[in-house]
């Protein structure tokens, strides 16, 4: 009996407001998850920020109410939908928001869109003075801000690599090395080196070695160091199998091998051999990808 693993698909767009809204409510902003409603005439509009584009909706009605609440009555009859629109566009700013969150300098292709036409989508919603903003599509470049690590992360191992100097290959003896050689290293560089990137250098003292750290590029109280900007490289671990050296000796192409059966839904995310995250293996668009369900410290400890 065989069995194929089915995995759930996850689009990106909703992969990406997710992870925005869970940015934005870190750092403090009320962003929250909003139905829209079928009886509810739309503006739908794409701003241009300083980390680029954006698509944003919000409620005709309720936008001209906040701003024109003389014109409530008028907002009944006929075409009132169109004019509004226009009246729209031709404001400079019709919309307020906090510039840490969303920004722009312009508006642009607005069009009405029917609420029973969007089927009830539930997206990332943003009071405004004005209304109610609808986050259809994040800014096309990110930038994210500098934060402190958290506790867990602080604790996530990393190799520190002490690099004496280099030598240039011609300068190694032709022949083939033997015990007693001595190399000569050429350029001492005393270079200390974390994720393949220098993050400072060393000298030597009595007590063993003095490490200076580099400053960051752009200091600041959250980044206290270069080691905040560190890539970190995550393995993705669907399992584990303990065989003998005398089955692993049996190996061959094709063969199958057997996997728990709660296998994709808790894969190991792991850095240095630590389990930093659990997730479910997911589709995402074309690629596969790890929905995250646990993440922190404690995961797999005792």
């Amino acid at each position: 009996m065989t069995s194929t693993l089915f995995l759930r698909c996850v689009a990106l767009c909703d992969s990406e407001r997710r992870q925005a809204v869970a940015r934005w409510q870190r750092e403090g902003h009320p962003v929250r998850w909003s139905h829209l409603s079928a009886e509810t005439r739309y503006i739908a509009f794409r701003a241009q920020g300083c980390h680029g584009t954006w698509q944003g909706m919000i409620g005709a009605r309720e936008w001209m109410q906040a701003v024109a609440p003389q014109w409530s009555q008028w907002l009944h009859q006929e075409g009132a939908g169109q004019e509004t629109l226009e009246l729209f566009a031709a404001v400079s700013r019709p919309i307020e928001i906090a510039p840490d969150l969303l920004d722009y300098q312009r508006l642009f292709e607005f069009t009405l869109i029917q609420g029973e036409a969007l089927q009830g989508a539930c997206l990332p919603c943003i009071a405004t003075a004005q209304s109610d903003l609808w986050v259809m599509e994040g800014p096309s470049q990110r930038k994210e801000p500098s934060r402190p690590l958290q506790a867990w992360v602080q604790a996530v191992p990393q190799v520190l690599r002490i690099v004496l100097g280099n030598s240039e290959l011609a300068r190694l003896p032709s022949r083939q090395l033997a015990r007693g050689d001595v190399l000569v290293i050429a350029q001492q560089t005393r270079q200390l080196i974390m994720a393949d990137r220098c993050i400072g250098q060393f000298t030597f003292v009595k007590q063993g070695l003095h490490m200076k750290l580099s400053p960051p590029d752009t200091p600041s109280p959250s980044a206290p160091c270069v080691l905040s900007d560190l890539p970190v490289k995550l393995e993705f671990v669907l399992g584990e199998l303990t065989l003998s050296m005398a089955t692993l000796n049996e190996f061959i192409e094709r063969q199958v091998l057997p996997l728990e059966a709660t296998a994709a839904s808790s894969v190991e995310v792991r850095v240095g051999g630590k389990c930093i995250a659990v997730g479910e293996l997911v589709q995402l668009g074309d690629r596969l990808g790890v929905e995250l369900r646990e993440v922190g410290g404690g995961i797999g400890n005792e």
